[in-house]
């Protein structure tokens, strides 16, 4: 895979979130109308955080780093969710910040936005976190968000009244905040968007296009079966019937939680496109245990089967954010160390 200038066999990198330091709680970032920040100590708390984020990951030697959203309020246990629900809703223009209560018992604690006009970017959502990690780390990133085809189910549309519509008004509000981020200088942007196990409606894609059109950043895409407190939210194995998704998605990386499921999907890919990079998980994220580097090896000895090493990609199965920044940092070694055993056999 291409990374700057260099071709790297089997780069690494985690997914998302990555554990809170206890010194920084609560929220970060303001809302559509206030400032950016919360508060300048506030401010100085999540920089700090986030360089130490990348000095963990600058030490385990990662290939492509991530800012493993400490802007993020995750001290309430049972509660960390919210932030991932509202915090995109809170920052366009067209959204409410209240609404009814999600459906079913573990989304009841949070409220659905409405949606009650025209879904419009205003400023942008982003640019703290990009700035931070542009401070703290010289080496490649990427940023990763929740992307417009997911935050259009989790929300309660009073004004489009057409499930497409509105995932297209994210879609484009988004759009341009990927650009303004270019325009910082962000080199890679990763979408989180897990609708696909519970739906492989190709309108989806259609809203990738409007997402990235424009964007020249390396484009990564990450799925995976749920992990929100360790939990699976889709048993069922989907990669196959995903499989056409992949095909069709403007991403230059595609990632699926593999390890968890002991690699049993990774047959599926055999029919992965060939102008793409697979990114497989070989690091447990519902699990403290942590792995060995001969079982992270293990792991993508599998993968070599399905696909080329110079089109794959070595992360955790999803976020490590629920873990404590011991376990977390020992896995992501963990995970550093196996792909070196690897590469020493190519």
């Amino acid at each position: 895979m291409q990374i700057r200038d260099k071709e790297v066999l089997l780069p690494t990198s985690t997914v998302g979130a990555y554990p809170r330091p206890h010194w920084i709680q609560g929220r970060t970032f303001g809302s559509l109308n206030t400032p950016l920040y919360t508060s300048h100590a506030q401010r100085v708390a999540f920089e700090d955080a986030t360089t130490l984020c990348v000095r963990d990951q600058e030490i385990a030697d990662l290939d492509i780093l991530t800012d493993g959203h400490t802007y993020f309020e995750w001290e309430a246990p049972g509660f960390q969710l919210e932030p991932i629900f509202h915090y995109i809703t809170e920052m366009l223009g067209g959204c409410e910040p209240y609404g009814p209560p999600g459906e079913g018992e573990k989304y009841k604690p949070f409220y659905k936005s409405i949606i009650s006009g025209e879904i419009t970017w205003k400023r942008s959502l982003f640019e703290g976190v990009v700035a931070a990690m542009q401070r703290a780390t010289d080496r490649p990133f990427k940023f990763s968000f929740l992307g417009p085809a997911q935050q259009s189910v989790i929300v309660d549309d009073r004004y489009y009244n057409d499930p497409l519509k509105l995932a297209m008004g994210f879609a484009v509000a988004l759009n341009k905040e990927l650009l303004y981020l270019q325009d910082m200088g962000l080199e890679a942007v990763q979408l989180i968007d897990v609708l696909p196990p519970y739906t492989q409606d190709e309108w989806q894609i259609e809203v990738q296009q409007q997402l990235f059109d424009g964007v020249h950043m390396t484009k990564l895409w990450h799925i995976c079966y749920g992990s929100v407190d360790s939990q699976t939210d889709v048993w069922e194995n989907k990669a196959a019937e995903m499989m056409p998704l992949f095909h069709k998605s403007p991403a230059d990386l595609i990632h699926l939680e593999t390890c968890t499921r002991n690699y049993v999907e990774l047959p599926a890919f055999k029919e992965f496109p060939t102008d793409k990079v697979l990114g497989i998980g070989v690091i447990n994220a519902k699990s403290a245990q942590i792995e060995t580097p001969e079982q992270v090896a293990a792991g993508i000895r599998k993968g070599l089967e399905v696909v080329p090493p110079d089109r794959l990609a070595i992360m955790t199965d999803c976020g490590l954010g629920y873990f404590s920044r011991t376990v977390a940092f020992a896995k992501l070694k963990a995970m550093v160390q196996g792909v070196k055993i690897v590469r020493a056999e190519l």
